[in-house]
């Protein structure tokens, strides 16, 4: 029992310390929902300007499954949300954060500093029908 344990501790730590979630910041900078050219961010976040530094949704991530997001405009704070954040697979990050995200993303790495967050089934928590849909959701990371 005790190496069943061990085994599943060491091989999620793995990718774990890969993707580099336990204290660490991350830039969303791109939302979409398949098939949808409209960015998600534009339309959640108010004033936002797709490709301007200047307007940015920052995701911390903590060593203790508590994440926060930090959504800057023209480089002021325009509000702050908590979340939380788990690991339930090697490549599957299980994120609720802010209202619009509720969901398993399949974590896939397109370069260094890139990933991409997948999931079929996110409950986007706006008051429109269906409840959830898939989401994309495109990360840099910062430190």
């Amino acid at each position: 029992m005790i190496a069943v344990v061990t085994a599943i501790s060491f091989s999620g730590c793995e990718v774990f310390v890969d993707f580099g979630l336990k204290s660490s910041t991350f830039e969303l900078y791109h939302a979409e929902i398949p098939g949808n050219e409209l960015s998600m961010m534009t339309l959640m976040l108010q004033g936002y300007q797709p490709d301007n530094p200047k307007f940015r949704y920052i995701i911390k991530y903590f060593d203790n499954d508590r994440c926060t997001g930090q959504y800057y405009a023209a480089d002021t704070l325009k509000y702050e949300v908590e979340g939380t954040w788990s690991l339930p697979e090697s490549d599957i990050l299980r994120i609720k954060l802010d209202k619009f995200v509720d969901g398993d993303f399949k974590i896939t790495k397109l370069d260094k500093i890139t990933y991409l967050l997948k999931s079929e089934s996110n409950a986007h928590g706006l008051p429109i029908q269906p409840p959830t849909t898939p989401l994309y959701l495109y990360n840099r990371k910062l430190y």
